[in-house]
């Protein structure tokens, strides 16, 4: 609630000094305030405009990101016709399309031992004596494992194999009731085949082998192979095969480019194109109408902008491929609105017969692209180098916000500049009327003296 200073000082002159002075400090400051309030409103529609402008540059930037590199088209599948025999793990990068049969005549298997059959696992199996057991993986190493006299049980035995450097596994199985043995497996191939020497738990005995190490045997599109191991690398580029069956007839394994990926990702970053399109055309609209203005259309940075994002969709690629060199020639067609539309009957087509052109144009058949350097990067590479240019420290966009947010910091200032003016007006103003009133409190107390005397005097009318 407001408060008349003058009359609570009891200061009377008869009109409403605190209105007066009120009047006389939004007078002067009316215009000034509208000023900073009509500069404050636009420095906020720039600031909101340009972190617009921000996000959209980086959904664009993110929708380029998927095919700025060769890897990132790399869109093949594989069909398997006996998946329960041969299983391939699938690298899409590294895969060639192709058909490849395979036969599978032999499974790679280790040499398997297991020791005498004992009723305790715990109870030392050696008399109370020390135990001494070799083992040699190949033409490897030999190792011991030397058991103390009270600890040649069977789990100290499997502790001190598994605890060897070679790559042998041990383990206490119950065979039976209450009747134990210890298994020892070496790794797969003849090459890995076990030799044991053992007087103790009888692991070296023939009769105690159970199964007897021996390589895989393949063929792949008619060519044998021999392999230490059921998983086999390198024969098919971009599979690796794992072995789980020998087969009757070959395994047909058919690897093919699947360019319905690709498409897809080329129709999402046109998509991402024409949302950019939408959000920076609105920003920089000029209406008839105020509120049709958009809150950038006096930045001609950001303009520039519009224009170099769509230069590179309507532009040569700086890595052409052969015969597909830029956008249109792929089905992307720019519309008489700005934005672009696919012709999926043409991208569809000439993805099945130019992609190498197609992966050229957007990735210039590089990986991992930095954003050092001046050299070419595709279509898509150039987009999302520039676009971080633009967002870096330093780049455009970084720049205009730090001008915006410049400003807005200078009519900050001038507010309270203006604020601390009018607290000084109104306290001179009302300085100003309570010495008036004062002055005209007199004179009324003058005037009151003046009629008192003057109606006192003889022969007035009031004392006729």
């Amino acid at each position: 609630m407001e408060t008349d200073y003058l009359n609570a000082l009891g200061v009377g002159a008869g009109f409403d000094t605190k209105k007066i002075v009120t009047a006389l400090v939004n007078a002067d400051k009316s215009s000034r305030q509208a000023d900073i309030d009509r500069r404050t409103k636009g420095v906020d529609a720039n600031v909101s405009g340009m972190a617009k402008l921000k996000s959209s540059l980086m959904t664009l930037q993110t929708a380029f990101k998927l095919v700025d590199d060769k890897s990132d088209f790399n869109f093949s599948k594989v069909s398997n016709s006996a998946p329960a025999s041969l299983s391939a793990n699938f690298d899409a990068s590294a895969t060639l399309p192709g058909t490849y049969k395979v036969g599978i005549s032999q499974l790679a298997q280790n040499d398997v031992f297991q020791s005498t059959s004992y009723t305790s696992k715990t109870v030392d199996q050696n008399s109370s004596t020390a135990a001494s057991i070799t083992i040699q993986v190949g033409s490897g190493a030999v190792e011991t494992v030397s058991l103390s006299a009270g600890a040649a049980t069977l789990d100290d035995l499997v502790i001190g194999i598994n605890a060897l450097s070679a790559d042998i596994h041990a383990r206490v199985v119950e065979t039976s009731t209450g009747n134990y043995r210890v298994i020892v497996e070496g790794p797969q191939g003849v090459s890995n085949a076990l030799t044991i020497t053992d007087s103790v738990f009888g692991l070296e005995t023939s009769s105690n082998k159970i199964q007897t190490a021996q390589d895989a045997t393949i063929s792949v599109n008619g060519l044998s192979i021999s392999s230490g191991t059921n998983q086999v690398n390198g024969l098919v580029p971009g599979l690796n095969l794992n072995l789980m069956a020998t087969t009757s007839a070959d395994v047909v394994l058919s690897v093919s480019r699947d360019t319905s990926i690709a498409k897809a990702a080329i129709i999402d970053l046109v998509a991402a194109y024409n949302t950019f399109e939408g959000v920076i055309k609105g920003l920089t609209a000029s209406g008839s109408k105020t509120a049709d203005e958009g809150s950038l259309k006096s930045d001609a940075s950001v303009k520039a902008i519009r224009a170099k994002m769509r230069s590179f969709l309507t532009s040569d690629s700086s890595t052409p491929g052969t015969t597909k060199k830029n956008m249109i020639d792929i089905g992307i067609s720019l519309q008489r609105d700005g934005t672009f539309k696919v012709d999926q009957t043409t991208l569809g087509t000439a993805l099945t017969s130019y992609y190498s052109d197609i992966t050229k144009i957007f990735s210039a058949d590089t990986d991992n692209q930095t954003s050092s350097g001046t050299e070419n990067r595709g279509t898509a590479g150039d987009l999302v180098n520039q676009i971080a240019s633009y967002l870096a420290y330093g780049g455009l966009v970084e720049l205009r916000e730090a001008s915006y947010t410049k400003t807005k910091t200078g009519l900050t200032a001038e507010q309270n500049a203006l604020d601390k003016k009018m607290v000084a007006a109104e306290a001179r103003y009302t300085k100003q009327f309570s010495t008036m009133s004062k002055i005209m409190d007199e004179m009324k107390s003058t005037q009151k003296y003046l009629e008192s005397q003057l109606d006192n005097l003889p022969f007035t009318s009031k004392n006729n």
